[in-house]
């Protein structure tokens, strides 16, 4: 995967260096525009489009999310996403909690090889529909989808679907984009519960939690997981709307994670330096990296 990385990389300075400036943008602005058109003939629509992201893989984009149009014009949180890249490595065992349509799923089943296992998590009945779409359009062996809410008690709760294409801001609390839909009935389980059937203790290498404010429950039940020594590094979703919203707060989030014995980082830079990320107010919309290991994760993002 690095060296693919790596030989995008000299490509891209060979074209920037061998085609003029001028040539470069005309010919950028002409891709946008047939980009652009073709994504305006599915917007607000049930249609899709495939689109390919520069892993390698393919994604079933649909016109009716507003995720979907995010990823389809590049910009969804690229940073996390080459985070995760440079992080795994083959045979790591990584879990994408609040999957959706399989964004990090792909990208990590990608880069964790074969030998390695993705778990991804998606309870909207819907959208988990999608997230199993994607992983058959790139046939992988790798991954098993999971249509589960995980959270601090193992039986049903509710699901609030969210309207006007805001499928990503589904939440067990209540969306804070997109109002109210509809409801469904979801299974939930508390991760402590899934790790030991799975027998997964000592075995995860990372996870990325995005559950539009449910956060702080994932973590209320996954506490025999993340208190081990070798507890999974964590990227984390912190935004303040979504947790007021499922009976939390930002701080109460972050001082859950250092009670685990977890210290937060903003997202490492080219460098792999990691810069770490105080508790304050009033508390950004930011993921962040909680690691017990802080000389690990350096070591990887610069091995």
């Amino acid at each position: 995967m690095h060296g693919q990385a790596n030989i995008v990389n000299q490509l891209t300075r060979l074209y920037q260096a061998v085609v003029p400036n001028r040539i470069r943008k005309g010919l950028h602005n002409r891709w946008y525009v047939r980009h652009s058109q073709r994504w305006e003939q599915i917007k607000g629509t049930s249609g899709s489009v495939i689109h390919r992201l520069g892993i390698g893989s393919r994604m079933k984009l649909y016109g009716d999310s507003r995720l979907c149009e995010m990823i389809y014009f590049g910009y969804f949180e690229m940073d996390t996403r080459l985070f995760f890249e440079a992080f795994l490595r083959p045979e790591d065992v990584f879990l994408d909690i609040g999957a959706n349509v399989g964004l990090f799923t792909l990208c990590a089943a990608k880069t964790v090889g074969r030998n390695g296992h993705v778990y991804a998590f998606e309870p909207c009945s819907q959208t988990f529909s999608r997230l199993q779409e994607n992983v058959l359009l790139n046939a992988l062996q790798n991954v098993k989808c999971h249509q589960i809410a995980l959270g601090s008690e193992n039986g049903t709760a509710d699901l609030t679907i969210a309207g006007d294409g805001y499928d990503a801001w589904n939440s067990l609390g209540k969306p804070y984009m997109g109002g109210t839909a509809r409801q469904e009935k979801v299974r939930t389980l508390t991760l402590d519960t899934f790790v030991q059937d799975k027998k997964l203790v000592g075995k995860i290498t990372a996870m990325k939690i995005d559950v539009e404010g449910w956060e702080s429950h994932v973590l209320a039940g996954a506490e025999t997981l993340l208190s081990r020594p070798d507890a999974p590094l964590l990227c984390v979703e912190f935004t303040e709307k979504a947790a007021a919203n499922a009976g939390s707060s930002c701080t109460d989030l972050y001082r859950m994670l250092e009670s685990f014995g977890y210290e937060l980082f903003e997202l490492p830079d080219g460098n792999g330096n990691l810069v770490p990320f105080p508790l304050r107010t009033p508390f950004p919309d930011v993921n962040l990296i909680a690691t017990k290991d802080k000389a690990m994760v350096r070591q990887r993002l610069l091995g």
